[in-house]
């Protein structure tokens, strides 16, 4: 599973649910229609999800500098 959250994929997969919410976003600003949170709200919560499996997963490897250790001096 680690594979694919650190593949071009996941970040493909990430950026297009993020660019369909901010569609429907929009559309929904534009047309004042409501409705269109049936769509949104969904695709809200996966990127969410996400982003949280991601930060977790990236914190879990490196939880005392998160990657980047101060350098000596």
């Amino acid at each position: 599973m680690r594979e694919f959250l650190y593949s071009k994929w996941f970040f493909g997969f990430l950026a297009l649910v993020c660019s369909l919410d901010l569609m429907a976003d929009v559309a929904e600003y534009v047309e004042g229609c409501h409705t269109l949170n049936v769509l949104s709200i969904p695709l809200d919560c996966i990127a969410v999800f996400l982003t949280v499996w991601m930060f977790i997963d990236l914190r879990g490897r490196h939880p005392k500098y998160g990657g980047n250790p101060p350098r000596g001096r």
